[in-house]
């Protein structure tokens, strides 16, 4: 009787876990970005792609054009939670310039890990929501809030604002076009 017990609890831990209804994330992890920040203005190319069903590899760049720079790489994790609600991280490694930076030629190095969610609040609206740590060393660790919404105009192509206070440049608006690869 217990060995039945254990059988069944498996069975349904294994449908649970397996099932492809969860495994299937809610919104799609391969795509290329531009976009502009306020405060102070820049441009901004970022690109996801999906190298498993839920893990991909990101790279982005952001420039002022005065001599500065912030590229970053790295590798997350996405997962759905339920069938409108996706959780995601990433680990990311940077290379940041400042504007009027002499100091480091080729910028500072950092990391970063984060985690966010991303949510369908109506059928071509989507949330999002970021926290994270960006550390240059022991002694010097900005944290990471983003959060907004994009409006997706078809399955290829959406367009976003996001607010961002994320410890690198004063509180900015990002606005975006995103291209689903």
């Amino acid at each position: 009787m217990k060995i039945q017990k254990v059988g069944l609890a498996g069975l349904f831990l294994s449908f649970f876990f397996f099932s492809p209804v969860l495994k299937a994330s809610n919104f799609s992890y391969t795509n290329f970005e531009v976009g502009v920040t306020t405060n102070p203005s820049s441009f901004a190319g970022k690109t996801r792609l999906a190298f498993t069903e839920n893990a991909y590899v990101l790279a982005e760049i952001i420039s002022q054009f005065q001599g500065d720079w912030l590229a970053a790489f790295g590798t997350g994790f996405h997962a759905p939670i339920n069938t409108l609600v996706d959780v995601h991280g990433d680990a990311r490694l940077y290379s940041v310039k400042f504007p009027n930076n002499d100091k480091h030629d080729f910028g500072e190095l950092a990391y970063s890990v984060n985690v966010g969610l991303r949510a369908w609040i109506l059928p071509q609206i989507e949330a999002n929501l970021l926290f994270g740590q960006i550390a240059f060393d022991a002694n010097d660790t900005r944290s990471v809030v983003e959060f907004g919404g994009r409006f997706h105009s078809t399955d290829a192509l959406s367009i976003g604002i996001n607010y961002y206070a994320n410890g690198l440049y004063k509180e900015q608006l990002y606005f975006s076009v995103r291209f689903e690869i």
